[in-house]
Formats: structure tokens, sequence, C-alpha cells
């Protein structure tokens, strides 16, 4: 399992819907980990979905100072069609100025996409900006 930097990659709404795609036919687990305790729309519209919540500083693609609850949810049809409404998870971009990340309507808290075997297909850290995806998900 190759992991690839797949940051600037999803700014299109089209971009995104074509990963959600593939991610829909593969993925059996999601971690949504609240970074801003505020925004908890996704869990209590699934929590019916909710296997597990957890406190921990580590997550894929993290290590954080503070402390943030990880739900794990089993995915279903139902999250798909709710996460295609998102443009897109964040937007990266590199100017001459520097490096920067643009918060989109996803939000904040970071989330990652598993399989079967609860290895990863997709996470972000949405609030810089950064993805990383599976190789052989976009092959």
């Amino acid at each position: 399992m190759k992991l690839l930097d797949y940051t600037g990659k999803l700014n299109s709404h089209s971009e995104y819907l074509q990963v959600m795609k593939c991610l829909e036919n593969k993925c059996k687990y999601i971690d949504y980990i609240l970074v801003d305790e505020d925004e908890k729309e996704f869990i209590e519209r699934f929590e019916n979905l909710v296997i597990s919540v957890k406190l921990t500083n580590r997550w894929w693609g993290t290590k954080s100072g503070g402390r943030s609850k990880i739900y794990k949810l089993k995915a279903s049809k139902e999250v798909f069609k709710y996460l295609r409404q998102f443009e897109t998870f964040c937007k990266y971009f590199v100017s001459d100025k520097g490096d920067f990340a643009e918060e989109t309507d996803f939000g904040i808290n970071d989330i990652a996409f598993f399989d079967d075997k609860e290895m990863p297909l997709l996470f972000t850290t949405t609030h810089e900006g950064y993805i990383m995806i599976r190789e052989d998900l976009i092959k």
C-alpha cells in the first residue's frame, strides 16, 4: 500500500466527486475527527452508524498537542450522498507569497476512509489543506 500526497489535487468539485465515487466502492469505515467541537452535524446525522468514539491526540496524518474525539462509523450510501454535497474537503494553493489552505463548506474537521482491512484509502488534515490518498484508489 503506497500513499500519495494528494494535496491541492481535490481543489475542484468535479475532482472531489470522482474520488468520492472511488471511495464509496471500497470504503467500509470512516473516522471523523472533531477538530472543531462545534461542527457536529455529520456525527449527529449519522449517530446510528457510530461504532466507537475515542479521545486522542493522534490519528492518520496528524499528531496534535490537544486531544480530539474520533468517531468511527460504518460507511453507507447515505454517508456518501451527504458528503457529495460539499464542494471539496479543503483547497490548497501555491503562490508567490507561499502555500496556503482555504476552508470549504466541509469545515475543518479531519476525515479518513478505510477499507475492509482497516487500511487507509484517503485521509485529510483539513485545516492545513493536506490530503493523502492510497495509490490504488486512483489507478
